[in-house]
């Protein structure tokens, strides 16, 4: 089953390459991001893309 939805919190972090991070959200959807700052898990993604507002709350 593939899940397209990229928007969710960051519950484990699976891979580190570079610059691109794999991480899999808490909807099971496991996806690429490029950062530009250190991935945690609890982080927030939003379609695709690492959201640093959410982030910070």
């Amino acid at each position: 089953m593939t899940i397209e939805n990229e928007t969710g919190r960051i519950i484990e972090i699976i891979d580190k390459c570079g610059n691109v991070v794999c991480v899999m959200l808490a909807n099971g959807a496991v996806i690429d991001i490029a950062t530009t700052h250190e991935v945690k898990v609890g982080d927030w993604v939003v379609e695709g893309e690492l959201s640093q507002e959410l982030a910070s709350k």
